[in-house]
């Protein structure tokens, strides 16, 4: 079995389980501040705004990316979690909406830690794994990662409504811990050492240098833009979500965890079918209909009945991990070792920075328009991204030419 051959490589098995305790971790906060600010303030608007701090950090991405080129990415993701750890353990002095404040400033500095920790374990997994198993690598995290989508959310507003929002942060404590341990545990990864420097450091192009050569690069350049047009609006989902449980499934807000799960077992059958579709049929053509089922989907969620809403997260769960996926493989693949961090902190930030926007106007509008001009218009978005990207399907087909990826100065 196929997990079973990447599991032979030890760093890669410690590597696995640390990653395995941190995204539980995140699956069970995520959502869980949300629900909390929604549950102190009764505000929509506010609930959606922790996904707007959480989405900020992207405007930092050049020096974030920066950050994990300069040094060995193994040190800043056991300093990155180390840091998050204690900062999630201020949230156990929420107890009022007066002190809602707190609740946005942790989520601030959770934005800034995910954003780092995002390209840190991109370019770690990049040099510890051969081209050739790249997709399966990042197939079988995204699978883990979706498949605790499935229990994360439950079981965080399952413990949120039990023993309050406190709970649940120190046991996101406990999994930052667990996967400092991990770092600690690894042994022999070729990015651990970096050569010393010759030249003095230019700060802004090095810091723009991921930007570039995605947007100078004609294959990375089209899959970003893509997926930052289709994913621009679908940020005032966030907000919008809660009032489709309130407004329309009359709900309370801790059944966004039960969507939230049903959404997680969708995004499990994307995980598991990702890394055969890449090889089948390549990124452009897995992308494609990632992008068409989140379309879908949308369109089944803005019936704002239960079925069509369970039905709804699942086809988006099941389309995301086929967009993700192609895109973080293509950036490694067409990207040089040294540039890891800086590629896929300028990708993530092209597309996360309309979408931090739009759950800006989201929390705007949301309030006079409500949640279904703004499900309806983004399952347009992604259902004509979609059609518009089978064009390109041959560039990325099994069949095509291998990148040269050349190292630059």
């Amino acid at each position: 079995m196929l997990l079973l051959r990447l599991f032979r490589t030890r760093d890669l098995r410690v590597l696995f389980i640390g990653q395995l305790l941190n995204m539980f971790g995140n699956t069970t906060m995520t959502l869980v501040l949300g629900i909390w600010v929604k549950s102190l303030t009764g505000s929509s608007a506010e609930a959606g705004l922790i996904f707007l701090l959480l989405a900020v950090p992207t405007l930092f991405s050049p020096l974030t990316g920066l950050l994990v080129d300069r040094f060995p990415r193994r040190i800043v993701l056991l300093v990155n979690d180390s840091c998050a750890a204690v900062l999630m353990t201020m949230l156990v002095f929420v107890h009022s909406a007066g002190q809602v404040w707190l609740i946005f400033l942790v989520t601030l500095g959770y934005g800034f830690s995910s954003q780092i920790y995002r390209a840190a374990r991109g370019g770690l997994v990049h040099s510890m794994t051969p081209k050739d198993q790249l997709g399966d690598v990042n197939a079988m995290f995204s699978a883990l990662n979706q498949t605790l989508r499935i229990a994360g959310p439950l079981v965080g507003a399952g413990i949120f409504t039990v023993a309050g929002g406190g709970v649940v942060a120190l046991l996101d404590v406990a999994t930052f811990i667990g996967s400092v341990v991990s770092y600690l545990l690894l042994r022999g990864v070729p990015d651990l050492d970096r050569p010393k420097e010759t030249e003095p450091l230019n700060w802004g192009a090095e810091m723009l240098a991921g930007l570039k050569h995605v947007l100078g690069t004609s294959v990375l350049r089209q899959m970003v833009i893509a997926s930052a047009v289709a994913f621009a609006g679908a940020g005032m989902i966030d907000v919008a979500m809660f009032a489709l449980v309130d407004k329309g499934l009359h709900r309370q807000p801790a059944f966004i965890g039960v969507l939230g799960s049903v959404q997680g077992a969708g995004a499990v059958l994307g995980a598991v079918l990702v890394a055969w579709m890449l090889r089948r049929f390549g990124e452009f053509s897995t992308a494609s209909l990632g992008f068409l089922l989140n379309g879908l989907g949308l369109a089944a969620a803005a019936t704002a009945t239960v079925p069509g809403a369970a039905l709804g997260e699942f086809l988006v769960g099941f389309g995301l991990p086929l967009v993700l996926v192609a895109e973080i493989n293509l950036v490694q693949k067409w990207t040089p070792k040294e540039l890891q961090g800086r590629a896929i902190s300028a990708s993530e930030g092209i597309i996360d920075v309309p979408f931090t926007i739009a759950i800006a106007v989201g929390a705007g509008v949301i309030g006079a328009v409500g949640f279904f001009p703004i499900y309806a218009a983004e399952a347009v978005v992604f259902t004509l991204v979609g059609i518009a990207m089978l064009r390109l399907r041959a560039v990325t087909r099994p069949t095509a030419p291998e990148p040269t990826v050349v190292a630059t100065d």
